[in-house]
């Protein structure tokens, strides 16, 4: 089926052409012809890179231009969310309805807000959690939405993220009962019962653009599913340096799993004496340059040195614990096939797309800190990793193996993992403490009113088709809970939130982080300062991620709390108190203007950990100001509000004025400026700008730009130095060319 048979509009066709798109995939065409522009809700069951986003575009463009309203793209994690609006950018220069030009916007974090701005935009690409907050706040556009995309549904699955999703569908059919729901999927085994539930036409297929060849490695040699075996050369030693070599000819790219972050890093150098072997000339420069740029903007000397060593023979390490800008330059670099190797844990294949000719899967056991034991991965999980191996219009097809260390382990790789189809999607509703969550947001944001209307939430949920019993007794007791806490009243036979329990919602907080917050304030220690906040605040259970102590991190932990311990929280509830001390100490050196290193070296804690830990941090003691707001509590609401500024920007109180209002400097350079004698905003804006750039960090252009920002006048002869200057450095870049 080609793009000219499409009911889209001229203008839709040639933007798509345009960008490359010409001819549908076959798993495209069978969502035409089963009514995606009818109106259907559909559920696409298919591997990575055939087609599915263009399908949910196909849908936006057709609705948006027939019928107008909103069209809301939903993803699980915030890179999926980027990637997906760089996408959907391509829609800017079609017309939709009335022959107004499409509009396309990106929500992310800032979970209290009604988010009015997006009342202006037509396509609206966002986070799971982003939608579910906006729901909450009830605003008056939501009801234009008559199109909604699930992408990524098989994160139902996920214990972790799987219940918000989970609920948020059956929300989404609550409010919004005519929209079409498009939800896409990794293929699983029981792609039927999901679309079921979703009340969807279900797609089902194995088809990919680029054909895919599963085997496992031993020694020199691939035994592939389909009974050939390819024998390595065997000019190294080391059967994973072979397979890379193998990998990299003729402009192949290679990714490799990993279990561990200290295992990437350890790949990554072993592998970079192959990889450095196939780069030219002019990649070895250009990796120079991204090295550069990584150890300029890398705050941890440690970690960026470690990762820039690596990139410049053409080889990255990439996990969690590296810093998003970290990881944003190793994904440009993979895209445009300068960078030929990355060794990552799995989080990676679940996240951005990144195809390679050749996908190592190096182990398919994880090992659990928490429970100290190993377990094998899911088949999902080996399936998701697998879907990476093919680049469209690089490769005649992609291949994904799995390293079998001794030779009888072939075979039963080959069975569990490379034969088998993934596991069902299980719900994860039943788990944790979503559930009273789940129940305090349906009434709060009035999409139930009684319990009736509570139940027929929960039958819209994927845990009632797969479970089905059991759902009207939990439901009761969580009310009950609900009520004995103060969060929902009953008014005869209706039930309604309190101004606590609406607040509570509208924070997207747990309810029993909202009572903890609010216990917490009422019976504060003798002394509440800085570190009694941040023991509020991790002792919650929304505070993720929570740090596990090590015999290494253990002492400094337990010297800090003794230190600090009148202003503790001694009698609160909580099941992993050292996870919540570690956690808060991270915090306070953060706060305290600690760096990256002195908390890496001292508790072990990766910059990537660290800047997740702090935006969690920033919005609990958000909410928990909001708690103090409502209890009038006016000393802690200013000490609350403070903290909140200080663990954004990781700074004493006395910088929080100059880093929250200068554009460029953060915590590094408000600290120099403050030392040399700029304290407030009027330090700066009085000074010239030849004093300000003589200080380490800030140079002439910066200087500029803060004194103008901070209120200074900048005089005639300072705009003709910075020209001069600039002219110089031109000159001077000619010159050296």
């Amino acid at each position: 089926m080609d793009l000219e048979e499409l009911p889209i509009g001229e203008d839709a066709k040639r933007e798509l052409e345009k960008a490359g798109f010409k001819t549908l995939y076959p798993p495209q065409g069978q969502a035409v012809k089963a009514g995606l522009f009818q109106g259907e809700n559909l559920l696409l069951a298919v591997p990575t890179a055939s087609g599915k986003t263009l399908v949910a575009q196909l849908a936006a463009i057709y609705k948006l231009k027939k019928e107008g309203g909103k069209t809301v793209y939903l993803v699980p994690l915030r890179a999926i969310a980027w990637e997906k609006y760089v996408d959907f950018s391509i829609l800017r220069e079609i017309e939709g309805f009335k022959g107004r030009r499409i509009r396309i916007a990106l929500a992310t974090g800032d979970y209290d807000s009604k988010a009015e701005e997006l009342a202006d935009y037509d396509v609206i690409v966002a986070t799971y959690e982003k939608f579910d907050s906006i729901i909450r706040h009830r605003p008056k556009w939501i009801s234009e939405v008559n199109l909604v995309i699930f992408d990524e549904i098989h994160y139902v699955d996920s214990e972790d993220r799987g219940p918000g999703i989970e609920t948020l569908v059956s929300f989404t059919k609550a409010i919004l009962p005519r929209a079409q729901l498009i939800a896409l999927s990794a293929t699983v085994s029981n792609a039927d019962e999901v679309a079921k539930w979703l009340g969807a036409k279900c797609i089902v297929s194995e088809w990919r653009p680029v054909s895919l060849r599963e085997g496992v490695l031993h020694g020199s040699r691939i035994f592939f599913k389909d009974g050939e075996t390819v024998e390595l050369k065997d000019d190294f030693e080391e059967p994973l340096h072979s397979l890379l070599a193998y990998s990299l000819k003729d402009g192949g790219q290679a990714l490799f799993f990993v279990e561990t972050r200290r295992k990437t890093v350890y790949l990554a150098r072993k592998l970079s004496s192959v990889s450095y072997l196939y780069l030219s000339e002019s990649e070895r420069r250009r990796l120079k340059e991204l090295a550069g740029e990584i150890r300029e903007n890398s705050e941890s000397t440690i970690i960026g040195e470690d990762l820039a060593s690596v990139i410049e023979k053409g080889v990255a390490f990439h996990h969690a614990g590296l810093t998003s800008f970290q990881r944003r330059i190793i994904e440009e670099a993979f895209r445009e096939r300068v960078l030929k190797v990355i060794t990552a844990t799995p989080t990676l294949a679940a996240g951005v797309n990144l195809p390679a000719r050749v996908v190592c899967v190096t182990s398919v056991s994880r090992f659990d800190p928490e429970t100290h034991t190993s377990s094998m991965i899911p088949i999902m999980e080996y399936k998701q990793m697998a879907g990476r191996a093919g680049r469209p219009r690089y490769d005649r097809f992609g291949e994904a193996v799995i390293y079998a260390r001794s030779e009888r382990d072939i075979d039963y790789l080959m069975a569990r993992y490379i034969e088998s189809i993934a596991e069902p999607i299980e719900s994860k509703l039943g788990l944790g403490t979503y559930f009273s969550t789940a129940v305090l947001a349906s009434i709060a944001s009035g999409i139930a009113v009684d319990i009736e209307s509570i139940l027929e939430v929960f039958r819209n949920t994927l845990y009632h088709v797969q479970k089905g019993k059991g759902v009207s007794s939990r439901v009761k007791r969580v009310l009950k809970i609900l009520m004995d806490d103060g969060l929902i009243i009953r008014r005869n036979s209706f039930l309604e939130a309190t101004p606590l329990g609406r607040r509570i919602s509208e924070l997207y907080i747990s309810p029993s982080t909202g009572v903890l917050f609010l216990n917490g304030l009422k019976n504060k220690p003798q002394s509440f300062t800085e570190v009694s906040g941040l023991n509020l605040i991790c002792a919650s259970p929304d505070m993720k991620p929570k740090f596990s102590v090590t015999g290494s991190t253990e002492s400094f932990v337990i010297d800090f709390v003794g230190k600090h311990e009148p202003e503790l929280y001694l009698d609160i509830e909580d099941i992993s108190p050292m996870e919540t001390y570690k956690t808060m100490t991270v915090l306070w050196m953060w706060i305290n203007e600690y760096s990256e290193d002195d908390i890496y070296l001292k508790l072990g804690v990766e910059p990537g950990d660290l800047y997740a830990c702090k935006e969690t941090a920033q919005w609990l003691a958000y909410s928990a100001k909001e708690i103090a707001r409502l209890l009038k509590d006016h000393d802690a609401l200013k000490k609350l509000e403070e903290l909140e500024a200080r663990i954004e920007y990781g700074v004493k109180p006395e910088l929080i004025e100059l880093v929250s209002s200068l554009e460029g400097v953060g915590r590094v350079r408000a600290r120099r400026l403050f030392n040399h004698g700029f304290k407030r905003l009027s330090d700066i804006a009085s000074a010239s700008v030849s004093e300000l750039s003589r200080i380490p960090g800030i140079g002439q252009k910066l200087a500029l730009s803060i004194k103008k920002e901070a209120g200074g006048i900048i005089h005639k002869e300072e705009w003709e130095k910075r020209k001069m200057g600039e002219k110089v450095q031109t000159s001077l870049a000619e010159f050296n060319d």
